[in-house]
């Protein structure tokens, strides 16, 4: 990236739209936090790491070239936007600095700015004595959304977390998947069998 960013305050990110599938499951059998919650995590992954530098080129694409603009601009805009802000750590004497919890908040954006999607997630990670503390951040169209259907969806955003935390507490929870290895010519299938006969699981 040519430019002096030397006096750029903050990150960058990128935003581009991602559809996943997770495959014929059942929620139910997925919230118990089972093996076939395992699969689905390993499908995502790939399909994730599928994805071209990681969608840093959607813009350029979507806004920038008039050929695939053009074609990127008829499908549906997502409803939905997650923003992964990363892990902080939490004030101790161990940094120089802690997060502020006694500011005021600021009033946000213009109320009559439309949300980018109707429903908006951002999260983060903090450390802390008790260990790491996820926080997620919902935003949401009220003229578009309930607040009720909102709630919901925190909730099963939130159970589904859970079975995720169960899961991996699960010693024979992991493994490998194709984009872990070097033979891209095998399957998830063959992946797991071999994990098996070997005892790697």
């Amino acid at each position: 990236m040519d430019g002096d960013l030397s006096r750029t305050v903050g990150w960058f990110t990128n935003l581009h739209p991602v559809r996943l599938d997770p495959g014929p499951v059942r929620t139910d059998e997925l919230l118990t936090g089972s093996a076939a919650l395992g699969q689905v995590v390993k499908q995502l992954k790939e399909q994730l790491r599928e994805i071209p530098d990681n969608g840093i080129g959607y813009g350029l694409l979507r806004y920038l070239n008039p050929q695939t603009g053009e074609e990127l601009a008829g499908y549906p805009a997502p409803e939905i936007g997650f923003n992964y802000l990363g892990r902080f750590p939490g004030g101790s004497e161990e940094h120089d600095f802690a997060v502020a919890d006694d500011l005021p908040v600021p009033s946000g954006r213009d109320p009559r700015m439309p949300l980018p999607h109707a429903v908006e997630v951002n999260a983060s990670t903090e450390d802390s004595a008790d260990g790491p503390r996820l926080t997620a951040t919902w935003t949401w169209a009220t003229s578009l959304v309930d607040r009720s259907r909102v709630a919901d969806l925190a909730d099963c955003w939130a159970a589904a977390l859970r079975a995720l935390v169960r899961h991996v507490a699960d010693p024979n929870a992991g493994g490998h998947t194709p984009s872990d290895l070097s033979l891209d010519t095998l399957t998830q299938d063959e992946i797991d069998e071999l994990e098996a006969e070997l005892g790697l699981e």
